[in-house]
């Protein structure tokens, strides 16, 4: 099993070289120009488009581009990009609907990422609110009427 690295910038360097790909294919380019195209672009914005760029020309004069693939420096979305693109041109597949499923899907995951954060940030301010500030309504409620019954005791 292969691990991904995924480093910040690396899923939008992915889908904006996908939104490139797709309006190269939209203009009519064959599916490795639109993706060298799509790369070339997205490199101007995100530096790790290169990595892509990279990949791309390996696994264009690779015997075996299978295990080229499975290169673990490059994040999972671009490989897929890449993979998507390469399937296409050797089936002779519409590029155009293969690259939107690709959007659609790496959309979908981003929101699903998202969401899952936002899950989390409430938990984080229970346990806040528990660890700091309930003590501290405590001590401000409790602690004169402690004090006093402590003088009442001592009194006595």
């Amino acid at each position: 099993m292969t691990s991904w690295t995924t480093r910040p910038g690396d899923d939008e360097a992915s889908e904006l070289a996908a939104v490139a790909v797709l309006a190269a294919a939209e203009a009519g380019a064959p599916p490795a120009a639109a993706l060298e195209l799509g790369l070339k672009l997205a490199a101007r914005n995100h530096p790790a488009t290169a990595d892509l760029q990279t990949l791309w020309r390996r696994m264009r004069f690779s015997p075996d581009p299978g295990k080229v693939l499975a290169d673990p420096g490059i994040g999972k979305s671009g490989q897929e990009l890449v993979a998507l693109v390469a399937d296409t041109e050797r089936n002779g597949d519409d590029i155009r609907e293969r690259v939107g499923i690709f959007l659609k899907n790496s959309f979908e995951r981003r929101d699903f990422d998202l969401r899952q954060r936002i899950e989390v940030v409430p938990v984080y301010m229970i346990i806040v609110l528990v660890l700091f500030f309930m003590p501290a309504i405590l001590v401000v409620l409790v602690g004169p009427s402690f004090l006093a019954l402590l003088r009442v005791l001592y009194d006595v």
